[in-house]
């Protein structure tokens, strides 16, 4: 029965590449068909999956840093290793005492607008994140009590209880132009973003793309590009025809079938692990998963070695815990799949709703489709829910959905409190499976010195929601690949951002 699952997924998914082979290397926005590498100003271009929903840093989803990200810097550098690093706009911080923090600020920075970029500024803009309406950050900094600048160059940052993880939590909040964003609001700023960035806004075409150039005064090493061009298409083939003709320099996002044949068409394929999962969210507090017995058994049905293998060809990294964020972690406890017991768990009709954002994600309705058949065959009657990517986080966030929903988890800061307070507390985004426990839990790691001391916690509260209770059910991290046509030095990073400022062309 597993395997006829996974044979109709694969049909349904030769019959979508199919389709969108069809369709060709039609307009997506794009300048043409300029020969070699960059358009005829020279311009990087960079073909996306999805147009961005807006550039403002403060409400945004990260994928969309892509873009925004070429202007506006983080607070905190990343280093290679994920964690925080001490190159950027912040250069060294300390720890007073266990609730107290300072950070040193690089003088002398200005935003592209003239206003200075300076500790009063970055105070601002850990305030913004913790106090704005829509700030998708603030559950994070709740914590934080006060941000004061002491100075021009140095930040203080109180918390109501110790949390070791501030640092972290700065590599994820982009420094922002006080004064410009309180004049220009979300929608201002979205329309002609400023940040202290190695790129600054050049144009939109609304709907067709937007263009940066390169910053003549940033701070850092200058790129030696002219500038970049952003386009998008949904169609992956139809990204790959683009660079195929030379419309495009650098396309992301490519499924397994489209890196192949760009690799066998001699383009320059990266693959690169993400710390990006893709999770099997059990809504715990309503009919069928209420029931401890119904979440064990659905959770058991399913065999994520199988679904990377057969529908992911093997471009990914199958994943067992919820709280292992690096590419390469996996967690102290796991579930292995039972098909067998979970069949023995399943007794009379009990329908699943399976929701899930078609086509957000590579192979994802596929993907949904080889846990649908699983969990029939365990015994269940699966109810297929395909939603756009914004009804479904409407509904988790408003509390709307039941029964299971894959949902993808992204770790912009690679430490596990990241999706602990993400998704597990009861103030969490999805809180399906809300305990005092878990919030106990997740609150003492916070408090602990360091994350070596923090880990045993977050082990604990792993195995109890994922091994124990069943209320997740981790799949697999993405493995995302992307192709160049002569273009050197792009820095994809496994938190999923893109680094354009060292690329060169041909």
């Amino acid at each position: 029965m597993r395997h006829s699952s996974f044979r109709r997924a694969s049909v349904l998914r030769a019959a979508a590449v199919g389709a969108v082979l069809a369709l060709g290397a039609t307009a997506c926005g794009g300048d043409g068909g300029t020969s070699g590498g960059g358009s005829a100003d020279g311009d990087l271009r960079v073909v996306l999956n999805s147009q961005p929903a807006t550039l403002d840093p403060v409400v945004g989803a990260r994928s969309d840093q892509y873009i925004w990200g070429t202007m506006v810097e983080p607070i905190i550098a990343t280093g290679d290793d994920l964690e925080p690093a001490k190159d950027g706009v912040v250069t060294d911080w300390a720890r007073a005492d266990p609730t107290t923090w300072t950070f040193e600020v690089r003088p002398g920075l200005t935003f592209t607008n003239g206003e200075k970029a300076d500790a009063e500024a970055v105070a601002a803009s850990i305030l913004l994140n913790r106090d704005g309406e829509k700030a998708i950050l603030k559950s994070y900094l709740a914590n934080v009590k006060s941000v004061t600048a002491l100075d021009a160059d140095t930040v203080e940052v109180k918390t109501g209880t110790p949390q070791y993880n501030i640092p972290n939590l700065l590599t994820n909040i982009y420094l922002m132009p006080p004064k410009y964003y309180a004049e220009q609001g979300t929608e201002g700023f979205t329309a002609h973003p400023v940040g202290t960035g190695a790129f600054v806004w050049k144009e939109q075409q609304p709907g067709r793309s937007v263009s940066v150039t390169a910053n003549p005064d940033y701070w850092g090493e200058k790129t030696k590009l002219p500038g970049v061009t952003f386009t998008w298409s949904p169609d992956a083939a139809q990204r790959l025809a683009l660079l195929r003709s030379k419309a495009a320099d650098v396309v992301f996002d490519l499924p397994p079938a489209q890196a192949k044949e760009a690799s066998d068409a001699g383009l320059d394929v990266q693959r690169v692990k993400s710390a990006m999962k893709i999770v099997g969210f059990l809504q715990s507090d309503k009919p069928p998963f209420d029931d401890p017995k119904l979440r064990e058994a659905a959770v058991l049905a399913v065999d994520r070695d199988a679904i990377v293998a057969s529908v992911l060809e093997g471009q990914a990294t199958a994943d067992a815990g919820l709280l292992n964020v690096k590419p390469d972690e996996q967690p102290a406890q796991a579930v292995k799949a039972d098909p067998a017991r979970a069949k023995s768990l399943v007794s009379g009709k009990v329908t699943i709703p399976l929701t899930y954002p078609a086509k957000k994600y590579t192979y994802i309705d596929e993907v949904a489709q080889a846990v649908g058949g699983q969990l029939e065959a365990a015994g269940f009657t699966v109810k297929y829910n395909p939603v756009d990517y914004g009804t479904l986080v409407g509904e988790v966030v408003g509390r709307k959905i039941s029964g299971l929903y894959l949902f993808a988890g992204v770790p912009n800061v690679a430490a596990p409190d990241y999706f602990a307070h993400g998704f597990l507390t009861s103030d969490s985004i999805t809180a399906n499976c809300a305990s005092p426990r878990f919030d106990k839990l997740a609150d003492e790691a916070l408090e602990k010195a360091d994350p070596a001391a923090a880990q045993p916690l977050y082990d604990e509260l792993n195995t109890a929601a994922v091994v124990e209770q069943h209320c997740y059910l981790p799949l697999y991290k993405q493995t995302f690949s992307y192709a160049t046509d002569g273009v050197t030095g792009i820095r994809y990073t496994a938190l999923n951002s893109v680094l354009f400022d060292r690329a060169e062309t041909r």
